[in-house]
């Protein structure tokens, strides 16, 4: 160009200097990962790892969450709900029983029984003999050479008994005859109650429970915490296939926390394992809610979305510098040979004159 403009090679190298400053990526390079960085490091504020910058855009375009129930909505803790008395013994008697026949398991509705009892002092040195699990049903044993037995409905019909009985109650079986009754309810975590409609105000279409726990159970846990979408009774495929048809109609949040919820939390767009979860669902998960604290998610979600705005607008911004500082050369380059080619027909005119 200098040659064939007959122009001096120092104002185009100034001017080949100016594009290459100005088309130098190191505005954007620097900024966006910057912006990421950030992000991860507010929202581990609020309580939840995320596994890598990468995952916060799919966050952020999120239309549909789906929790878990046990363990997600509720702390997977079992309460008793109602013990009802159905024979001649007293309540603190049949509270003793239960807590007898179950103070060596783990079993969720053992450790309802047994922080019952205990919080009311009623503990004893009661001892049972011939103790015996039996899986799927209850237990059996004998206190004081009378025959014990407690456990589901089902175990009622194992030992031929036909008795109207409740689907979700446990019962006290003392030889051969029904003492009393027993219902629990799951412990909901406070943060839960009321999550929908905070989820709804952040860009959420819709806030969904997919369990394998039995549609009564489900419904009337959705119903305290507000949400109307419920699938029950799923097994593990049933939630994968569940959530294949979400990522159709938009980005989709899982958040579980057992064995089963591991191949969920890998399919959808963004995995979240709650702090107590098993390994497998850990490692699955794209982060970790380690405050278990569900009612941080709206806030988290809306940092997300803040930080892809801050993101768009710095490539925005550097990009129309850059336009701008290169017009700005180009109009500059165009001056100056508009400049060159007046001087040069002055010239020419003079010398015909």
């Amino acid at each position: 160009m200098p040659l064939i403009l007959k122009q001096e090679f120092k104002s185009w190298i100034m001017r080949s200097l100016i594009f290459l400053v100005a088309s130098c990526p190191c505005s954007i390079v620097i900024s966006v990962p910057l912006a990421f960085f950030s992000c991860i490091g507010k929202v581990s504020k609020k309580g939840m790892i995320i596994k890598g910058s990468k995952h916060i855009e799919n966050l952020s375009k999120a239309r549909y969450i789906a929790f878990d129930k046990t363990g997600t909505i509720t702390t997977g803790k079992m309460q008793i709900d109602k013990l009802n008395l159905t024979g001649n013994m007293q309540k603190t008697q049949v509270l003793q029983y239960m807590y007898a026949m179950e103070k060596n398991s783990n079993h969720p509705i053992s450790t309802a029984i047994k922080q019952k009892v205990e919080s009311e002092g009623l503990e004893s040195e009661i001892i049972v003999d011939e103790y015996e699990e039996i899986a799927g049903y209850g237990v059996k044993g004998k206190i004081e050479g009378k025959e014990i037995l407690f456990g589901n409905a089902k175990l009622l019909e194992k030992s031929n008994m036909k008795q109207e009985t409740t689907k979700n109650a446990n019962y006290l079986i003392v030889n051969g005859e029904i003492e009393a009754s027993i219902t629990f309810k799951e412990e909901i975590r406070e943060s839960s109650f009321g999550i929908s409609e905070k989820l709804n105000k952040v860009g959420i279409n819709e806030t969904i429970i997919l369990t394998g726990d039995n549609e009564e159970s489900a419904n009337k846990i959705g119903s305290k915490v507000g949400i109307n979408k419920i699938f029950a009774g799923l097994l593990p495929t049933q939630k994968l296939e569940k959530v294949r048809e979400l990522k159709q109609s938009g980005k989709v949040i899982f958040i579980g926390d057992g064995i089963n919820d591991s191949p969920v939390l890998a399919e959808s767009d963004f995995g979240i394992a709650m702090g107590n979860a098993s390994e497998i669902a850990e490692s699955s998960a794209d982060a970790l809610l380690i405050s278990n604290n569900i009612g941080s998610l709206p806030n988290i979600i809306k940092t997300a979305k803040k930080n892809m705005r801050i993101i768009k607008f710095n490539i925005a911004f550097s990009l129309i510098v850059k336009a701008i500082v290169l017009t700005l050369g180009v109009i500059r380059n165009s001056t100056n040979m508009a400049s060159d080619s007046s001087r040069y027909r002055s010239k020419f005119t003079n010398s015909i004159k």
